[in-house]
Formats: structure tokens, sequence, C-alpha cells
């Protein structure tokens, strides 16, 4: 990170420190998502995992975070920019001007002066921390973590859903208990220790590994699997979708939404960050992370002025994890994030310009994975090939959306001994 390091590692040390977490070398995926929200919370901006785990070092990456970054982190600590963060860790640590060697270690320079006051507050939350525990330590012996309840059920085979959560935390000895929906941290409700259920609506099909989460820490997970009728429709709009009708997404040339009917539902001619999706969740037996071939063809059928960059993405949904590939328009590749699992390439610093794509006809996109190997390809062109990090799991379901009006002719999904699941949207025909 260059020049910056130093600084970074200091801004690191600071920071978890006002955290109060356990040292970073533990953290999690939740604690990075939760770290995610909490700078949010502070700054108005996100920033993402990746860029976190680079921070962090739990990515490799060698180029300096830009400084749009860099004052995030600023804004984090209170202070307006990167530049004045530097010029306070500078006053705090030296005594005129030093050379660039000397700043490379200032954040050394700047632990000594608080060595002893570090020592007596270390002491003192010893002695608090001891008395806590002889005070607790009847309650805290009476919890039994498997005994410990977080069950799901889901009440309905339409959409949205509602799901019943069962839960007895009643023993827990953290003083606050959560309820996480999804991988998504946003979706985070408080529960009350001394009931036993709690509702929650979703909106999307999907699997979900919700959590039950204690003062930060996941005590108990639990799948929650909406599947799907065969394939159907949704609109993204907040804070409810649009489901569409199932006659209006039989098209001439597959199965999706016109431009004509995405406007009239949405409301607006411009289709811009609006996005339409189509879902077929269940369980695809014999298809897995590591026995995988899907081949999809579908274009965007939307114009240039409805939506500029006409964007579509493809995910293939296991248990553990998901693959997301992107397609646009050539000259938005920079907007595009290719997701492999707990693995994601930005387009902002890596070239995807291999997903550029002309949408005046449709796209041929297959993706295969054998023996940890995952490879994509566009019309008979490999335009990603490489190891992939984490098994995927069971396939459960398949994904596509466009960004406005778009069509899929034709969806194949199997592995490498047989086809599970193949249909052809122009003949309406399954096999």
């Amino acid at each position: 990170m260059g020049k910056e390091e130093p600084y970074i590692r200091l801004w690191r040390e600071l920071f978890e420190k006002s955290l109060g977490w356990e040292s970073s070398d533990t953290w999690s995926e939740y604690d990075f998502e939760k770290l995610s929200e909490i700078i949010f919370s502070k700054t108005n901006t996100r920033l993402s995992l990746s860029t976190l785990k680079r921070l962090w070092g739990k990515v490799q990456y060698k180029s300096t975070p830009t400084i749009a970054t860099l004052n995030v982190l600023a804004h984090a600590l209170d202070l307006e920019d990167w530049r004045a963060f530097k010029k306070r860790m500078d006053e705090n640590s030296f005594e005129g001007k030093r050379s660039a060697h000397e700043i490379r270690s200032s954040y050394m320079i700047y632990r000594r002066p608080l060595l002893t006051t570090m020592v007596v507050v270390c002491a003192g939350l010893m002695i608090l921390f001891i008395t806590k525990l002889f005070k607790t330590s009847v309650n805290t012996n009476k919890y039994d973590a498997m005994k410990e309840v977080f069950e799901s059920r889901v009440v309905s085979d339409q959409m949205p859903n509602s799901v019943v959560f069962n839960y007895d935390a009643s023993t827990d000895p953290a003083n606050e208990i959560y309820l996480q929906q999804s991988w998504d941290p946003k979706r985070t409700e408080k529960l009350d220790k001394n009931k036993k259920q709690h509702t929650s609506v979703y909106y999307y099909p999907g699997y979900f590994n919700a959590k039950l989460v204690a003062d930060g820490q996941v005590r108990k997970t639990t799948s929650v699997f909406i599947k799907t009728a065969g394939w159907m429709e949704i609109i993204d709009k907040s804070p409810t979708p649009i489901y569409v009708n199932t006659d209006s997404t039989k098209l001439p040339d597959g199965l999706g939404i016109k431009s004509q009917t995405f406007i009239k539902l949405k409301g607006s001619s411009v289709l811009n960050d609006s996005w339409v999706h189509l879902y077929n969740f269940r369980y695809f037996e014999g298809v897995s992370g590591h026995d995988l071939n899907f081949e999809s063809t579908l274009r965007n059928t939307s114009a240039p002025e409805q939506s500029s960059c006409r964007k579509a993405s493809v995910e293939i949904v296991g248990t553990e994890n998901e693959i997301s590939i992107p397609l646009s328009d050539k000259g938005c590749i920079a907007t595009l994030n290719l997701s492999l699992g707990r693995v994601t390439i930005d387009g902002k610093d890596h070239d995807l310009s291999a997903f550029g794509c002309d949408f005046n006809s449709f796209q041929h996109l297959s993706c295969s994975i054998q023996n940890s190997h995952i490879k994509i390809s566009l019309n008979d062109r490999v335009v990603y090939s490489g190891l992939i990090a984490q098994d995927i799991g069971k396939i459960v379901g398949i994904g596509i959306g466009f960004e406005g009006a778009g069509e899929i002719k034709s969806i194949k999904l199997g592995n490498r001994q047989k086809i599970i699941y193949q249909q052809d949207f122009r003949k309406q025909t399954i096999q």
C-alpha cells in the first residue's frame, strides 16, 4: 500500500480499539459485514467487504486505496479527511520533521507514549473483568449452548412468504440477541430474550442461512428455503417488489419481459438501475458446486435510451454460497462484479472487458466446475478460468436478472454425466 501503509496500520489499530472487539485475526465474514455497516452508519458511505479485507490484509493487494476510500476511513474517526488524519498522527508521534524511513515506522513511535497508560488501563479492566466474572459466574455456569433453540418454518408456497422462527435464548448470558435473516447484515432484527417466536417476511425466493447472533457472535444457524413453483418473475422495488403475471413473461423468443410491460409496471420510461429477476428455486438433485455444467442463451432487450448499460446477471445458487456472473454493454464493464463464492472480482480494479456484450443478438453463456476449477465462456470463448476457493454446495436455484427488459431463450443444467434440467422457452418444453 506504498507510503500510506504506516498510516493505514495506525488507523486500523485506532479503529479496532474503538470497536472493542477481539483480535482481527479471528474475524469472520459476519464480522466484516458488521464492520461495513458500522462504517456506513458513521460516514454514510459503504465500503465493500473486499475493500475492508484488503485493508486488514485478508486479501493480498499491493495497490494503495483510492483517496475516496482513505477519506472514508478518516470520517469513521470523525476527522475531516485523510490529510487531517495523517497530520493528527504526525503531531502525536513526532517532534519536528522526520525522514521517510521514520514515517514508515510511525506506528511504533505512536504506541510508546501510550504504553504506560495502556498498562494502567489494562490492569483496571482486568480487575473489573474478574469482578464481573465472579458476580455472574452462577448465571454463566447455567448457560448451555447445546440447549439454545433456533429453528425455522416456512408457512406458504407462494410469494411473498413468511417464516416463523422458534428460539430459546433465555439462558444466554449475552446482553442482546439478534436474528440475521440472511447473508445481508441489513436484514437484522432484535429479539426479545424472554420470548420464543419471531416471524419475518421474505419477499424473494432463495436459500438463506439465518443466524441467531448474541453480542456479535453467531450462536446458531438454520436454513430457510423459499422455493418457487417453476419460474417466477419479480421487478425490484422498495419496500415491496412487483410480482409479474405469468402470462406477461411468455414472449415469442423466450421467457422474460417486454420494455412496454416493464415501463407500465415500473411507472417510468427510464430503466437505469431498475431490475427484473427470473427465479427458479428447487433442489436440482445431482448438481453441486464441485460438479457443474450450466448453459443459458439470453439477451437484454432494452433500448439504450431506456437502460444505458443494459446489464444482465446470471446467478447459480448453492446451499453454501453462489456464483454471480455479470454481463453488460461493452462500455460499462468497469461497473461489473464477478462473484465466485466468497471471492468477488471488482471491475474497478480488474479487467472484465471480456464480459462486455453486443445485446443486439442473443448471448450464449456457459459455466462449468470440475475439480475446484471454474471455466466461464461467452459465445464459446473462455472469458474466465481459474480455481474456485469455495464449494458453493448443492445447487438449489437459478436466477437471471436484467437491468430493464430482457429474455431467456434456453437453460441447461447438469453434471459431467448427464443433464438434470433443460428448457427451451421458445417451445415451452421441459426435459
